[in-house]
Protein backbone atom coordinates (compact mmCIF):
# COMPACT_ATOMS: atom_id res chain seq x y z
CA UNK A 1 0.00 0.00 0.00
CA UNK A 2 1.29 3.09 -0.97
CA UNK A 3 1.85 5.62 1.76
CA UNK A 4 -0.08 8.43 2.69
CA UNK A 5 0.32 11.43 4.21
CA UNK A 6 -2.53 13.39 6.93
CA UNK A 7 -3.05 16.96 5.95
CA UNK A 8 -3.88 18.61 9.36
CA UNK A 9 -6.77 21.26 10.28
CA UNK A 10 -5.83 23.53 13.50
CA UNK A 11 -8.40 26.11 12.98
CA UNK A 12 -10.23 26.41 16.31
CA UNK A 13 -13.77 25.52 16.34
CA UNK A 14 -17.15 26.10 17.12
CA UNK A 15 -17.67 23.33 19.18
CA UNK A 16 -15.10 24.33 21.75
CA UNK A 17 -17.97 25.84 23.29
CA UNK A 18 -19.72 23.59 25.32
CA UNK A 19 -23.10 26.08 25.36
CA UNK A 20 -22.60 25.46 21.43
CA UNK A 21 -22.64 21.80 21.99
CA UNK A 22 -26.04 21.73 24.16
CA UNK A 23 -27.69 24.07 20.99
CA UNK A 24 -26.80 21.16 18.95
CA UNK A 25 -27.83 18.95 21.07
CA UNK A 26 -31.03 19.68 21.54
CA UNK A 27 -31.64 20.70 17.88
CA UNK A 28 -30.53 17.05 16.67
CA UNK A 29 -32.69 15.53 19.52
CA UNK A 30 -35.03 14.03 16.96
CA UNK A 31 -32.86 12.14 15.19
CA UNK A 32 -31.31 10.26 18.26
CA UNK A 33 -34.45 9.73 19.50
CA UNK A 34 -35.32 7.68 16.29
CA UNK A 35 -32.21 5.52 16.98
CA UNK A 36 -33.42 1.56 17.49
CA UNK A 37 -33.68 0.38 20.97
CA UNK A 38 -32.59 -2.79 21.06
CA UNK A 39 -35.32 -3.83 23.60
CA UNK A 40 -37.73 -3.22 21.26
CA UNK A 41 -36.75 -5.95 18.85
CA UNK A 42 -37.31 -8.74 21.82
CA UNK A 43 -38.79 -11.74 20.13
CA UNK A 44 -39.79 -9.73 16.58
CA UNK A 45 -39.07 -12.80 14.51
CA UNK A 46 -40.83 -15.46 17.29
CA UNK A 47 -43.75 -17.60 15.74
CA UNK A 48 -43.30 -16.61 12.21
CA UNK A 49 -41.05 -20.08 11.63
CA UNK A 50 -38.50 -18.09 10.78
CA UNK A 51 -34.65 -19.87 11.62
CA UNK A 52 -33.10 -16.49 12.55
CA UNK A 53 -35.70 -15.68 15.74
CA UNK A 54 -33.19 -16.45 17.60
CA UNK A 55 -31.46 -13.74 17.32
CA UNK A 56 -33.81 -10.98 18.93
CA UNK A 57 -33.97 -13.71 21.73
CA UNK A 58 -33.52 -12.06 25.33
CA UNK A 59 -30.11 -13.79 25.71
CA UNK A 60 -29.03 -12.33 22.19
CA UNK A 61 -30.07 -9.20 22.66
CA UNK A 62 -28.75 -8.93 26.34
CA UNK A 63 -25.23 -9.91 24.82
CA UNK A 64 -25.27 -7.38 22.15
CA UNK A 65 -26.45 -4.62 24.79
CA UNK A 66 -22.73 -5.79 26.76
CA UNK A 67 -21.13 -5.67 23.88
CA UNK A 68 -21.93 -2.05 23.24
CA UNK A 69 -20.85 -1.25 26.97
CA UNK A 70 -17.56 -2.74 26.85
CA UNK A 71 -16.64 -1.17 23.51
CA UNK A 72 -17.79 2.21 24.73
CA UNK A 73 -15.12 1.71 27.74
CA UNK A 74 -12.33 1.14 25.31
CA UNK A 75 -13.67 4.08 23.56
CA UNK A 76 -13.30 6.34 26.60
CA UNK A 77 -9.72 4.53 27.48
CA UNK A 78 -8.40 5.08 24.26
CA UNK A 79 -9.52 9.01 24.32
CA UNK A 80 -8.09 9.34 27.73
CA UNK A 81 -4.80 8.02 26.65
CA UNK A 82 -5.02 11.21 24.24
CA UNK A 83 -4.83 13.31 27.86
CA UNK A 84 -8.30 14.49 29.86
CA UNK A 85 -7.85 18.19 28.56
CA UNK A 86 -7.94 16.10 24.98
CA UNK A 87 -10.85 13.81 26.14
CA UNK A 88 -13.34 13.73 23.30
CA UNK A 89 -11.88 16.54 21.61
CA UNK A 90 -9.12 15.01 19.12
CA UNK A 91 -9.63 15.14 15.61
CA UNK A 92 -11.75 12.02 14.29
CA UNK A 93 -12.71 11.52 18.29
CA UNK A 94 -16.26 9.73 18.56
CA UNK A 95 -18.06 12.49 20.05
CA UNK A 96 -17.12 14.58 16.60
CA UNK A 97 -17.43 11.44 14.69
CA UNK A 98 -21.24 11.29 16.12
CA UNK A 99 -22.25 15.53 15.45
CA UNK A 100 -21.19 14.59 12.43
CA UNK A 101 -23.22 11.55 12.05
CA UNK A 102 -26.81 13.66 13.45
CA UNK A 103 -26.10 16.28 11.40
CA UNK A 104 -25.83 14.48 7.63
CA UNK A 105 -28.92 12.34 8.98
CA UNK A 106 -30.95 15.34 9.39
CA UNK A 107 -29.41 17.06 6.56
CA UNK A 108 -30.20 14.20 4.06
CA UNK A 109 -34.34 13.95 6.02
CA UNK A 110 -34.68 17.70 5.26
CA UNK A 111 -34.19 18.52 1.38
CA UNK A 112 -30.65 16.91 0.18
CA UNK A 113 -32.26 14.03 -1.58
CA UNK A 114 -35.82 13.29 -3.23
CA UNK A 115 -37.75 10.47 -1.46
CA UNK A 116 -35.27 9.73 1.22
CA UNK A 117 -35.46 8.39 4.86
CA UNK A 118 -32.45 8.41 6.14
CA UNK A 119 -32.30 6.87 10.41
CA UNK A 120 -29.28 6.39 12.44
CA UNK A 121 -28.69 2.84 13.69
CA UNK A 122 -27.99 1.13 16.85
CA UNK A 123 -25.01 1.38 19.17
CA UNK A 124 -24.68 -2.11 18.09
CA UNK A 125 -24.45 -1.57 14.61
CA UNK A 126 -22.77 1.52 14.62
CA UNK A 127 -20.00 -0.18 17.06
CA UNK A 128 -19.87 -4.10 15.39
CA UNK A 129 -20.87 -3.19 12.03
CA UNK A 130 -19.43 -0.25 11.54
CA UNK A 131 -23.06 1.43 9.75
CA UNK A 132 -23.90 4.79 11.37
CA UNK A 133 -26.65 5.12 9.07
CA UNK A 134 -29.34 3.92 6.58
CA UNK A 135 -31.06 5.69 3.84
CA UNK A 136 -34.46 4.19 2.03
CA UNK A 137 -35.58 6.03 -1.02
CA UNK A 138 -39.37 5.53 -1.68
CA UNK A 139 -41.92 3.98 0.22
CA UNK A 140 -42.83 0.97 -1.40
CA UNK A 141 -40.21 -1.93 -1.50
CA UNK A 142 -37.03 -1.23 -0.16
CA UNK A 143 -33.77 0.26 -1.90
CA UNK A 144 -31.08 2.05 0.41
CA UNK A 145 -27.82 2.25 1.04
CA UNK A 146 -25.85 2.41 4.71
CA UNK A 147 -22.96 4.82 5.83
CA UNK A 148 -20.29 5.40 7.50
CA UNK A 149 -19.50 8.57 8.42
CA UNK A 150 -16.09 9.52 9.33
CA UNK A 151 -13.59 12.75 9.84
CA UNK A 152 -10.53 12.98 9.53
CA UNK A 153 -7.69 14.69 7.82
CA UNK A 154 -5.84 11.47 8.19
CA UNK A 155 -5.79 9.84 4.62
CA UNK A 156 -4.52 6.32 5.72
CA UNK A 157 -7.25 5.86 8.04
CA UNK A 158 -9.55 6.16 5.27
CA UNK A 159 -8.15 3.96 2.99
CA UNK A 160 -8.29 1.47 5.88
CA UNK A 161 -11.83 1.94 6.27
CA UNK A 162 -12.06 0.96 2.53
CA UNK A 163 -9.89 -1.81 2.49
CA UNK A 164 -11.37 -3.33 5.69
CA UNK A 165 -15.05 -3.67 4.21
CA UNK A 166 -13.63 -4.66 0.66
CA UNK A 167 -11.72 -7.57 2.26
CA UNK A 168 -15.12 -8.73 4.68
CA UNK A 169 -17.45 -8.03 2.32
CA UNK A 170 -16.83 -6.67 -1.18
CA UNK A 171 -14.62 -9.18 -2.11
CA UNK A 172 -16.54 -12.42 -1.39
CA UNK A 173 -19.88 -11.04 -2.87
CA UNK A 174 -21.03 -10.17 0.55
CA UNK A 175 -23.46 -7.28 1.75
CA UNK A 176 -23.18 -5.43 4.61
CA UNK A 177 -25.91 -6.58 7.40
CA UNK A 178 -27.60 -4.11 9.88
CA UNK A 179 -29.25 -6.77 12.46
CA UNK A 180 -31.09 -3.74 14.47
CA UNK A 181 -33.51 -2.26 11.39
CA UNK A 182 -37.08 -0.53 11.84
CA UNK A 183 -38.66 0.57 8.63
CA UNK A 184 -39.06 3.96 8.81
CA UNK A 185 -42.27 3.60 6.71
CA UNK A 186 -43.74 -0.03 7.45
CA UNK A 187 -42.17 -0.27 11.45
CA UNK A 188 -41.13 -3.88 10.62
CA UNK A 189 -38.30 -4.91 12.70
CA UNK A 190 -35.34 -7.18 11.61
CA UNK A 191 -31.94 -7.51 9.78
CA UNK A 192 -31.36 -5.77 6.83
CA UNK A 193 -28.73 -6.42 3.85
CA UNK A 194 -27.98 -3.08 2.70
CA UNK A 195 -24.66 -2.54 0.57
CA UNK A 196 -22.24 0.33 2.90
CA UNK A 197 -20.22 2.88 1.63
CA UNK A 198 -17.66 4.71 3.60
CA UNK A 199 -18.45 8.88 4.26
CA UNK A 200 -15.56 10.92 4.57
CA UNK A 201 -15.47 14.57 6.42
CA UNK A 202 -12.88 16.88 7.52
CA UNK A 203 -13.28 19.27 11.28
CA UNK A 204 -13.65 21.85 9.26
CA UNK A 205 -16.57 20.27 7.22
CA UNK A 206 -18.39 19.93 10.57
CA UNK A 207 -17.76 22.75 12.04
CA UNK A 208 -19.54 24.76 8.91
CA UNK A 209 -22.83 22.02 9.33
CA UNK A 210 -23.08 23.40 12.98
CA UNK A 211 -22.24 26.74 12.58
CA UNK A 212 -24.89 27.07 9.99
CA UNK A 213 -27.96 25.21 12.33
CA UNK A 214 -26.54 27.67 15.36
CA UNK A 215 -26.83 30.53 13.25
CA UNK A 216 -29.98 28.78 11.52
CA UNK A 217 -28.28 29.57 7.74
CA UNK A 218 -30.67 27.35 5.76
CA UNK A 219 -29.24 28.70 2.49
CA UNK A 220 -25.77 27.50 3.48
CA UNK A 221 -27.05 24.31 4.69
CA UNK A 222 -29.10 23.42 1.50
CA UNK A 223 -26.22 24.01 -0.71
CA UNK A 224 -23.28 23.01 0.92
CA UNK A 225 -20.90 21.27 -1.36
CA UNK A 226 -20.12 18.56 0.69
CA UNK A 227 -24.27 17.33 -0.56
CA UNK A 228 -22.40 17.05 -3.83
CA UNK A 229 -19.33 15.50 -2.89
CA UNK A 230 -20.97 12.49 -0.44
CA UNK A 231 -22.74 11.34 -3.81
CA UNK A 232 -19.27 11.39 -5.56
CA UNK A 233 -17.77 9.42 -2.85
CA UNK A 234 -20.88 6.89 -2.85
CA UNK A 235 -20.04 7.02 -6.76
CA UNK A 236 -16.24 6.28 -6.45
CA UNK A 237 -16.61 3.39 -4.33
CA UNK A 238 -19.69 2.23 -6.42
CA UNK A 239 -17.69 2.13 -9.35
CA UNK A 240 -14.93 -0.39 -8.26
CA UNK A 241 -17.00 -2.76 -6.45
CA UNK A 242 -18.98 -2.75 -9.96
CA UNK A 243 -15.67 -3.17 -11.97
CA UNK A 244 -14.45 -5.74 -9.73
CA UNK A 245 -17.95 -7.80 -9.84
CA UNK A 246 -18.04 -7.19 -13.93
CA UNK A 247 -14.50 -8.30 -14.48
CA UNK A 248 -13.49 -11.29 -17.12
CA UNK A 249 -13.22 -13.58 -14.05
CA UNK A 250 -16.59 -12.43 -11.70
CA UNK A 251 -18.59 -12.30 -14.16
CA UNK A 252 -19.09 -15.69 -14.67
CA UNK A 253 -19.15 -16.31 -10.71
CA UNK A 254 -22.57 -17.09 -9.74
CA UNK A 255 -21.53 -16.32 -6.13
CA UNK A 256 -21.40 -12.36 -7.09
CA UNK A 257 -24.71 -12.24 -8.75
CA UNK A 258 -26.98 -11.11 -6.27
CA UNK A 259 -24.44 -8.61 -4.89
CA UNK A 260 -23.96 -7.43 -8.22
CA UNK A 261 -27.65 -7.03 -8.60
CA UNK A 262 -28.21 -4.80 -5.67
CA UNK A 263 -25.35 -2.50 -6.29
CA UNK A 264 -26.60 -1.90 -10.02
CA UNK A 265 -29.29 -0.62 -8.69
CA UNK A 266 -27.72 1.27 -6.29
CA UNK A 267 -25.66 2.79 -9.48
CA UNK A 268 -29.58 3.68 -11.20
CA UNK A 269 -30.32 5.35 -7.56
CA UNK A 270 -27.71 7.39 -7.59
CA UNK A 271 -27.67 8.52 -10.95
CA UNK A 272 -31.45 9.65 -9.90
CA UNK A 273 -30.42 11.24 -6.86
CA UNK A 274 -27.82 12.88 -9.01
CA UNK A 275 -30.51 14.24 -11.58
CA UNK A 276 -32.93 15.07 -8.88
CA UNK A 277 -30.44 17.85 -7.48
CA UNK A 278 -29.32 18.76 -11.11
CA UNK A 279 -25.65 18.21 -10.71
CA UNK A 280 -24.79 18.81 -13.83
CA UNK A 281 -22.96 21.90 -15.01
CA UNK A 282 -25.56 24.85 -14.13
CA UNK A 283 -24.78 23.42 -10.96
CA UNK A 284 -21.05 23.36 -10.22
CA UNK A 285 -21.52 26.95 -11.40
CA UNK A 286 -23.53 28.41 -8.89
CA UNK A 287 -21.28 25.93 -5.90
CA UNK A 288 -17.85 25.71 -6.62
CA UNK A 289 -17.78 21.57 -6.94
CA UNK A 290 -14.53 20.90 -8.80
CA UNK A 291 -12.96 22.92 -5.47
CA UNK A 292 -14.24 21.73 -2.88
CA UNK A 293 -14.25 18.31 -4.96
CA UNK A 294 -10.41 18.82 -5.25
CA UNK A 295 -10.36 19.96 -1.86
CA UNK A 296 -11.70 16.63 -0.41
CA UNK A 297 -9.05 14.69 1.30
CA UNK A 298 -11.83 11.07 1.60
CA UNK A 299 -12.83 11.85 -2.12
CA UNK A 300 -9.35 11.87 -3.71
CA UNK A 301 -8.23 8.80 -1.28
CA UNK A 302 -11.28 6.67 -3.01
CA UNK A 303 -10.04 7.65 -6.50
CA UNK A 304 -6.64 6.18 -5.45
CA UNK A 305 -8.62 3.52 -3.74
CA UNK A 306 -10.40 2.33 -6.87
CA UNK A 307 -7.21 2.65 -9.07
CA UNK A 308 -5.39 0.30 -7.07
CA UNK A 309 -8.08 -2.07 -7.33
CA UNK A 310 -7.96 -1.94 -10.96
CA UNK A 311 -4.65 -2.14 -10.84
CA UNK A 312 -5.08 -5.12 -8.88
CA UNK A 313 -7.21 -6.45 -11.74
CA UNK A 314 -4.79 -6.51 -13.98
Amino acid sequence: MEEFKGKQNKEPGILDSMENLLILAKKLQNVYEKRPDLTNFIGCMAGKGDPIESRYSVESIKKDEDYVIEKRKEIEESNRSFGQENFDRVEGGFQLSEIMQALIVDLMNRDWFKDCKTVMTSDFDDLKVGVDAVMKRGEKGYLGMSFDFTVSSQDKKIYEKLTKEWDRNIKDGKITIVKYFEDPDTKQKGSLLVPKFIIGASKKDVEDFARAYLYNDVEKLNNHPFKYIMLLQIEEQLQAILDYYENDENIKDSKFDFARKKYAEIQTLLRNMKRDIHLEEDMHKEIDIYGASKENLALDVMKRFRITREIKKK
